[in-house]
Protein backbone atom coordinates (compact mmCIF):
# COMPACT_ATOMS: atom_id res chain seq x y z
CA UNK A 1 0.00 0.00 0.00
CA UNK A 2 1.33 3.42 -0.92
CA UNK A 3 2.18 5.72 1.97
CA UNK A 4 0.48 8.81 0.55
CA UNK A 5 1.32 10.98 3.57
CA UNK A 6 4.97 10.04 3.09
CA UNK A 7 4.73 10.85 -0.62
CA UNK A 8 3.16 14.24 0.12
CA UNK A 9 5.83 15.10 2.68
CA UNK A 10 8.61 13.97 0.33
CA UNK A 11 7.12 16.20 -2.37
CA UNK A 12 7.07 19.13 0.03
CA UNK A 13 10.68 18.60 1.12
CA UNK A 14 11.96 18.19 -2.44
CA UNK A 15 10.06 21.22 -3.75
CA UNK A 16 11.13 23.42 -0.85
CA UNK A 17 14.83 22.52 -0.90
CA UNK A 18 15.08 22.67 -4.69
CA UNK A 19 13.47 26.11 -4.74
CA UNK A 20 15.55 27.39 -1.82
CA UNK A 21 18.80 26.33 -3.45
CA UNK A 22 17.74 27.57 -6.88
CA UNK A 23 16.74 31.04 -5.66
CA UNK A 24 19.93 31.42 -3.62
CA UNK A 25 22.18 30.15 -6.42
CA UNK A 26 20.63 32.22 -9.22
CA UNK A 27 22.37 35.53 -8.33
CA UNK A 28 25.72 33.71 -8.27
CA UNK A 29 25.65 32.91 -11.99
CA UNK A 30 22.96 35.15 -13.51
CA UNK A 31 24.01 37.73 -16.07
CA UNK A 32 21.88 40.41 -14.36
CA UNK A 33 21.53 39.38 -10.71
CA UNK A 34 20.66 42.85 -9.42
CA UNK A 35 16.90 42.31 -9.62
CA UNK A 36 15.62 41.11 -6.20
CA UNK A 37 14.39 37.54 -6.16
CA UNK A 38 12.52 37.91 -2.91
CA UNK A 39 13.11 39.59 0.38
CA UNK A 40 15.15 38.19 3.21
CA UNK A 41 12.01 37.21 5.08
CA UNK A 42 10.70 35.22 2.10
CA UNK A 43 13.94 33.25 1.74
CA UNK A 44 14.04 32.72 5.51
CA UNK A 45 10.44 31.53 5.33
CA UNK A 46 11.30 28.97 2.65
CA UNK A 47 14.22 27.74 4.79
CA UNK A 48 12.01 27.59 7.88
CA UNK A 49 9.34 25.68 5.98
CA UNK A 50 12.04 23.27 4.80
CA UNK A 51 13.01 22.64 8.42
CA UNK A 52 9.41 21.93 9.39
CA UNK A 53 8.75 19.64 6.43
CA UNK A 54 12.04 17.80 7.00
CA UNK A 55 11.10 17.09 10.63
CA UNK A 56 7.63 15.87 9.67
CA UNK A 57 9.01 13.76 6.83
CA UNK A 58 11.61 12.16 9.11
CA UNK A 59 8.95 11.38 11.73
CA UNK A 60 6.83 9.79 9.01
CA UNK A 61 9.84 7.75 7.85
CA UNK A 62 10.41 6.47 11.39
CA UNK A 63 6.71 5.70 11.76
CA UNK A 64 6.70 3.82 8.45
CA UNK A 65 9.73 1.76 9.49
CA UNK A 66 8.04 0.95 12.81
CA UNK A 67 4.72 0.31 11.06
CA UNK A 68 2.86 2.76 13.23
CA UNK A 69 1.65 6.36 13.12
CA UNK A 70 3.72 9.44 13.89
CA UNK A 71 1.97 9.69 17.26
CA UNK A 72 2.83 6.06 17.98
CA UNK A 73 6.62 6.39 17.49
CA UNK A 74 8.44 5.55 20.72
CA UNK A 75 11.65 7.20 21.93
CA UNK A 76 13.81 4.08 21.51
CA UNK A 77 12.85 3.59 17.86
CA UNK A 78 13.25 7.30 17.13
CA UNK A 79 16.74 7.41 18.69
CA UNK A 80 17.82 4.28 16.83
CA UNK A 81 16.79 5.61 13.42
CA UNK A 82 18.20 9.07 14.18
CA UNK A 83 21.64 7.99 15.41
CA UNK A 84 22.20 4.55 13.90
CA UNK A 85 20.94 4.73 10.30
CA UNK A 86 21.86 6.65 7.11
CA UNK A 87 18.45 8.41 6.99
CA UNK A 88 19.14 9.67 10.52
CA UNK A 89 22.58 10.97 9.56
CA UNK A 90 21.10 12.67 6.49
CA UNK A 91 18.38 14.25 8.61
CA UNK A 92 20.88 15.67 11.09
CA UNK A 93 22.99 17.17 8.30
CA UNK A 94 19.87 18.50 6.58
CA UNK A 95 18.45 20.25 9.63
CA UNK A 96 21.83 21.75 10.57
CA UNK A 97 22.33 23.04 7.01
CA UNK A 98 18.83 24.48 6.85
CA UNK A 99 19.38 26.22 10.18
CA UNK A 100 22.51 27.84 8.71
CA UNK A 101 20.56 28.85 5.59
CA UNK A 102 17.78 30.31 7.75
CA UNK A 103 20.18 32.45 9.78
CA UNK A 104 22.11 33.48 6.66
CA UNK A 105 18.90 34.51 4.90
CA UNK A 106 18.39 37.23 7.51
CA UNK A 107 21.78 38.85 6.92
CA UNK A 108 21.68 42.32 5.39
CA UNK A 109 24.68 41.93 3.08
CA UNK A 110 23.59 40.29 -0.20
CA UNK A 111 27.23 39.44 -0.99
CA UNK A 112 27.34 37.22 2.09
CA UNK A 113 23.70 36.18 2.19
CA UNK A 114 23.36 34.50 -1.22
CA UNK A 115 26.51 32.32 -1.01
CA UNK A 116 25.74 31.27 2.57
CA UNK A 117 22.11 30.40 1.82
CA UNK A 118 23.17 28.58 -1.36
CA UNK A 119 25.77 26.59 0.60
CA UNK A 120 23.36 25.63 3.37
CA UNK A 121 20.56 24.82 0.94
CA UNK A 122 22.95 22.90 -1.34
CA UNK A 123 24.16 20.67 1.49
CA UNK A 124 20.58 20.12 2.69
CA UNK A 125 19.46 19.26 -0.85
CA UNK A 126 22.41 16.91 -1.34
CA UNK A 127 21.43 14.91 1.75
CA UNK A 128 18.34 13.71 -0.09
CA UNK A 129 20.67 11.46 -2.08
CA UNK A 130 21.27 9.53 1.16
CA UNK A 131 17.57 8.76 1.66
CA UNK A 132 16.51 7.43 -1.74
CA UNK A 133 17.50 4.45 -3.86
CA UNK A 134 21.10 5.67 -3.99
CA UNK A 135 21.36 5.08 -0.24
CA UNK A 136 21.14 1.29 -0.62
CA UNK A 137 23.92 0.99 -3.21
CA UNK A 138 27.06 -0.27 -1.50
CA UNK A 139 30.80 0.21 -1.97
CA UNK A 140 32.42 2.40 -4.61
CA UNK A 141 29.34 2.10 -6.78
CA UNK A 142 27.28 3.53 -3.93
CA UNK A 143 29.60 6.52 -3.61
CA UNK A 144 29.36 7.21 -7.36
CA UNK A 145 25.58 6.77 -7.23
CA UNK A 146 25.12 9.20 -4.35
CA UNK A 147 27.44 11.79 -5.88
CA UNK A 148 25.58 11.56 -9.18
CA UNK A 149 22.25 11.82 -7.40
CA UNK A 150 23.48 14.84 -5.43
CA UNK A 151 24.66 16.64 -8.57
CA UNK A 152 21.37 15.74 -10.25
CA UNK A 153 19.45 17.40 -7.41
CA UNK A 154 21.63 20.53 -7.43
CA UNK A 155 21.22 20.96 -11.19
CA UNK A 156 17.46 20.42 -10.91
CA UNK A 157 17.33 23.01 -8.12
CA UNK A 158 19.19 25.54 -10.26
CA UNK A 159 16.72 24.99 -13.09
CA UNK A 160 13.69 25.29 -10.78
CA UNK A 161 15.07 28.47 -9.21
CA UNK A 162 15.62 30.00 -12.64
CA UNK A 163 12.05 29.10 -13.62
CA UNK A 164 10.77 30.85 -10.49
CA UNK A 165 12.72 33.98 -11.44
CA UNK A 166 11.46 33.88 -15.03
CA UNK A 167 7.88 33.43 -13.86
CA UNK A 168 8.28 36.48 -11.61
CA UNK A 169 9.68 38.55 -14.49
CA UNK A 170 7.27 37.44 -17.20
CA UNK A 171 4.07 37.59 -15.16
CA UNK A 172 4.87 41.06 -13.85
CA UNK A 173 3.47 43.95 -15.87
CA UNK A 174 5.71 44.44 -18.92
CA UNK A 175 4.68 47.80 -20.26
CA UNK A 176 7.88 49.52 -21.41
CA UNK A 177 11.17 48.82 -23.14
CA UNK A 178 13.03 48.65 -19.83
CA UNK A 179 10.91 45.89 -18.32
CA UNK A 180 10.96 43.96 -21.61
CA UNK A 181 14.75 44.33 -21.77
CA UNK A 182 15.03 43.05 -18.20
CA UNK A 183 13.02 39.93 -19.04
CA UNK A 184 14.96 39.40 -22.28
CA UNK A 185 18.29 39.78 -20.45
CA UNK A 186 17.30 37.20 -17.83
CA UNK A 187 16.15 34.73 -20.48
CA UNK A 188 19.20 35.20 -22.68
CA UNK A 189 21.56 35.23 -19.71
CA UNK A 190 20.31 31.85 -18.57
CA UNK A 191 21.17 30.26 -21.92
CA UNK A 192 24.76 29.22 -21.10
CA UNK A 193 24.01 28.24 -17.51
CA UNK A 194 20.89 26.42 -18.70
CA UNK A 195 22.89 24.36 -21.20
CA UNK A 196 25.32 23.31 -18.47
CA UNK A 197 22.46 22.47 -16.10
CA UNK A 198 20.72 20.34 -18.72
CA UNK A 199 23.97 18.50 -19.52
CA UNK A 200 24.48 17.70 -15.82
CA UNK A 201 20.88 16.54 -15.40
CA UNK A 202 21.07 14.25 -18.43
CA UNK A 203 24.47 12.75 -17.52
CA UNK A 204 23.65 12.16 -13.85
CA UNK A 205 20.16 10.94 -14.73
CA UNK A 206 21.63 8.25 -16.99
CA UNK A 207 24.00 7.19 -14.20
CA UNK A 208 21.12 6.98 -11.72
CA UNK A 209 18.93 4.88 -14.03
CA UNK A 210 21.84 2.55 -14.81
CA UNK A 211 22.65 2.16 -11.10
CA UNK A 212 19.04 1.52 -10.08
CA UNK A 213 17.67 -0.76 -12.79
CA UNK A 214 20.64 -1.74 -15.00
CA UNK A 215 20.44 -2.62 -18.68
CA UNK A 216 18.16 -5.65 -18.24
CA UNK A 217 15.89 -3.77 -15.86
CA UNK A 218 15.55 -0.94 -18.35
CA UNK A 219 13.96 -3.36 -20.81
CA UNK A 220 11.36 -4.31 -18.19
CA UNK A 221 10.44 -0.73 -17.23
CA UNK A 222 7.08 -0.70 -19.07
CA UNK A 223 5.95 -3.76 -17.09
CA UNK A 224 6.30 -2.28 -13.58
CA UNK A 225 4.66 0.67 -11.83
CA UNK A 226 8.11 2.06 -11.01
CA UNK A 227 9.11 1.82 -14.67
CA UNK A 228 5.89 3.39 -15.91
CA UNK A 229 6.29 6.35 -13.56
CA UNK A 230 9.95 6.70 -14.55
CA UNK A 231 8.99 6.73 -18.24
CA UNK A 232 6.38 9.41 -17.50
CA UNK A 233 9.06 11.44 -15.72
CA UNK A 234 11.40 11.14 -18.70
CA UNK A 235 8.66 12.21 -21.11
CA UNK A 236 7.90 15.26 -18.98
CA UNK A 237 11.61 16.10 -18.88
CA UNK A 238 11.76 15.82 -22.67
CA UNK A 239 8.80 18.20 -22.86
CA UNK A 240 10.64 20.67 -20.61
CA UNK A 241 13.67 20.47 -22.88
CA UNK A 242 11.51 21.12 -25.92
CA UNK A 243 9.86 24.13 -24.30
CA UNK A 244 13.21 25.51 -23.13
CA UNK A 245 14.58 25.17 -26.67
CA UNK A 246 11.60 27.04 -28.14
CA UNK A 247 12.00 29.73 -25.48
CA UNK A 248 15.68 30.19 -26.25
CA UNK A 249 15.67 30.21 -30.03
CA UNK A 250 12.21 31.42 -31.05
CA UNK A 251 10.34 33.27 -28.31
CA UNK A 252 13.10 35.21 -26.51
CA UNK A 253 14.33 36.94 -29.72
CA UNK A 254 10.78 38.27 -30.27
CA UNK A 255 11.14 40.46 -27.15
CA UNK A 256 13.82 42.44 -28.97
CA UNK A 257 11.53 43.34 -31.87
CA UNK A 258 10.62 47.00 -32.12
CA UNK A 259 7.16 46.16 -33.41
CA UNK A 260 4.93 46.52 -30.33
CA UNK A 261 2.50 43.85 -31.49
CA UNK A 262 5.23 41.27 -32.09
CA UNK A 263 6.91 42.02 -28.77
CA UNK A 264 3.59 41.79 -26.91
CA UNK A 265 2.81 38.52 -28.66
CA UNK A 266 6.25 37.25 -27.67
CA UNK A 267 5.54 38.02 -24.00
CA UNK A 268 2.23 36.16 -24.11
CA UNK A 269 3.80 33.16 -25.82
CA UNK A 270 6.66 33.10 -23.31
CA UNK A 271 4.21 33.25 -20.42
CA UNK A 272 2.35 30.21 -21.75
CA UNK A 273 5.59 28.33 -22.44
CA UNK A 274 7.14 29.08 -19.03
CA UNK A 275 3.87 28.17 -17.30
CA UNK A 276 3.83 24.81 -19.11
CA UNK A 277 7.50 24.23 -18.31
CA UNK A 278 6.91 25.01 -14.63
CA UNK A 279 3.85 22.73 -14.54
CA UNK A 280 5.92 19.91 -16.00
CA UNK A 281 8.56 20.51 -13.31
CA UNK A 282 5.91 20.25 -10.56
CA UNK A 283 4.60 16.99 -12.04
CA UNK A 284 8.14 15.61 -12.19
CA UNK A 285 8.60 16.44 -8.50
CA UNK A 286 5.38 14.59 -7.69
CA UNK A 287 6.61 11.56 -9.62
CA UNK A 288 10.01 11.70 -7.89
CA UNK A 289 8.29 11.75 -4.49
CA UNK A 290 6.22 8.71 -5.48
CA UNK A 291 9.12 6.84 -7.10
CA UNK A 292 11.14 7.12 -3.89
CA UNK A 293 8.60 4.94 -2.08
CA UNK A 294 8.54 2.19 -4.73
CA UNK A 295 10.85 -0.71 -5.39
CA UNK A 296 12.43 -0.64 -8.87
CA UNK A 297 12.32 -4.43 -8.94
CA UNK A 298 9.22 -6.20 -10.30
CA UNK A 299 7.01 -7.81 -7.67
CA UNK A 300 6.74 -11.56 -7.77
Amino acid sequence: MTDWLGVALRFGVYADLLLLFGLAAYPLYAASPSRPLGGRLMIAGVAGLGLLLSILSFLQTVASMARTTIAGVDRETFDFVLFETPPGDAFLWRTASLAIALVAALLRSAKIRSPMVALGAGVALGTLAWTGHAAVTEGAAGTIHRLADGLHLLAAGAWLGALAVLVTLLFARIEDDRSAASARSALAGFAVAGSIIVAVIVATGLINVWMIVGVEGALRLPTTLYGQLLIAKLLLFAAMLGLATVNRWRLTPRLALRDAGSASGGVRALRVSIALETSAAVLILALVAWLGTLSPQPTM
